[in-house]
């Protein structure tokens, strides 16, 4: 009966077949660049930081264009309109009115004041007239010397 088991032993051993198994070493790899071992986080890390500065950049730009367009149609309003139209027309005035004493042939001297607050002072000297202007605003004087004899033709009055 021994012998009959050891039989049927060895019979089951050479009829099973033979399966080789052969084992190597498993190795993972995450999808995402996050979890990844050659630098990958601080990678995503950048990327992400980059990412958030470009939205705020791009709510920053948008919120300025915004702002940018709503003082442009402030600016664009009839009566706003008709105001830089007045102003450029009383500066003309008053640059039209300096010239003519300037080139007067007898005021030598004279001054008056911008709307603004400035104030214009001018003296014609040997021919040359010298404008100082003061701004009250930033505490600045400027002053223009023009040679007026060169400007004034010969016979032409003075302007």
């Amino acid at each position: 009966m021994k012998h009959l088991r050891l039989f049927i032993l060895l019979s089951l051993l050479l009829v099973i077949p033979r399966n080789n198994s052969y084992g190597t070493q498993q190795t993972f790899a995450f999808k995402s660049e996050a979890f990844s071992s050659n630098g990958g986080y601080s990678n995503y890390e950048l990327t992400m930081e980059n990412t958030a500065y470009n939205r705020k950049q791009t709510i920053i730009a948008t919120q300025q264009a915004a702002a940018a367009t709503a003082a442009s149609a402030a600016a664009n309003t009839p009566i706003n309109q008709f105001i830089a139209g007045l102003e450029a027309r009383v500066y003309s005035q008053i640059a039209a009115n300096v010239t003519s004493q300037l080139f007067s042939t007898t005021a030598t001297q004279g001054s008056f004041n911008l709307p603004s607050g400035a104030k214009v002072n001018w003296v014609e000297n040997a021919g040359i007239a010298t404008l100082t202007i003061y701004d009250p605003s930033t505490n600045t004087t400027t002053t223009i010397q023009i040679p007026v004899s060169s400007l004034v033709l010969a016979g032409s009055g003075g302007g």
